[in-house]
């Protein structure tokens, strides 16, 4: 009795086994459509990965100068201020110079 139960056993453990190296009859899905829908959820998740990093990456961004460096800063400090003595000096020129047609009127 015992081996009979242990020869059935046997014989369903090998029954099952070898049912994953028959080809599926043609009315059954196939495998590849189910792990084209596993890949097409995973492009998907990944789109929205991206997507979550992109708005948190706006939300918690660190505020500050927002490109404007130092160097920059003084170089337009230092180009203001001569452009300023530059036209200044311009204003001086044609505010001491006597406009052509005085000489000849006085």
């Amino acid at each position: 009795m015992l081996r009979s139960l242990l020869a059935l056993a046997v014989l369903a453990a090998l029954a099952l086994s070898t049912q994953a190296f028959v080809v599926p009859p043609a009315g059954q899905p196939a495998l590849l459509a189910s792990t084209t829908a596993l890949d097409a959820s995973r492009v998907n998740a990944k789109q929205e990965k991206r997507k979550r990093n992109r708005e948190n990456m706006r939300k918690f961004k660190k505020g500050g100068r927002k490109g404007t460096s130092r160097k920059k800063m003084m170089r337009k400090m230092q180009s203001s201020a001569a452009r300023q003595v530059e036209n200044e000096f311009i204003a001086k020129c044609f505010i001491s110079i006597p406009p052509p047609n005085a000489e000849e009127k006085a």
